[in-house]
Formats: structure tokens, sequence, C-alpha cells
């Protein structure tokens, strides 16, 4: 075997490897390519069922502001309405009142002045 030949045997056999290592190379790469998606995958995952649950409380949280603000309202119109009534009820009795003390002044300035 001449020299020339067994140069290109060995050259043959070096690609041969170069390209199965590639092969192999490209193989690892790929998994660890794979792996990684599948990790940033979980994590998304996660991070949608977190803003999820963070959308879902907001949500909640709102929902309880507006009831309190409503019920808030809601009291003191009661509480103004039953002002006003009680108001409406003492206005004649203050007025009756008012006018009997007018009354019993005219009566007391008319004995006096006789």
């Amino acid at each position: 075997m001449s020299s020339y030949d067994s140069l290109h045997t060995r050259l043959t056999n070096l690609t041969s490897q170069l390209n199965q290592r590639d092969t192999e190379l490209d193989q690892q790469l790929d998994e660890i390519i794979q792996a990684d998606e599948a990790e940033l995958d979980q994590q998304l995952d996660e991070l949608d069922r977190n803003n999820e649950a963070a959308e879902k409380d907001l949500r909640e949280g709102l929902r309880q502001t507006v009831e309190a603000v409503k019920k808030g309202i809601k009291d003191r119109k009661d509480e103004l309405r039953q002002k006003e009534i009680e108001a409406a009820k003492k206005a004649p009795k203050d007025h009756a009142s008012k006018e009997a003390e007018h009354a019993l002044v005219k009566r007391r300035s008319s004995f006096s002045t006789h």
C-alpha cells in the first residue's frame, strides 16, 4: 500500500469519525434544546397560572371594593331617608308647638293689656 493510499484511508476514516461525531453532537444539541424548550414551556405555563391567579385576585378585590362602596352609598341613603322621615314627623309637632306658644303669648299680652 502506498503512502498515498494510507493517507487516503486515514483521511476517509477520520472524515467518517468526524461525521459520526458531528451527528452525535447534533443529537446532543437537539436534546439540550428540547429540554430547554420543555423547561421554558413549564415556566411560561407557571407564569400564565400566576397571572391568571393575580387577575382573579384583582377582580375579586375590585368586586369587593365596589360592593363595599355600593353598601356605603345605600347605608348613607337609608340614613338620610330616616333623617328626612324623622324631620317630617317632627315638623308638624314643632309647628304646632310654635303656634301654641304664639297663641299663649298673645293671650298673655291680651290679659296684661286689660
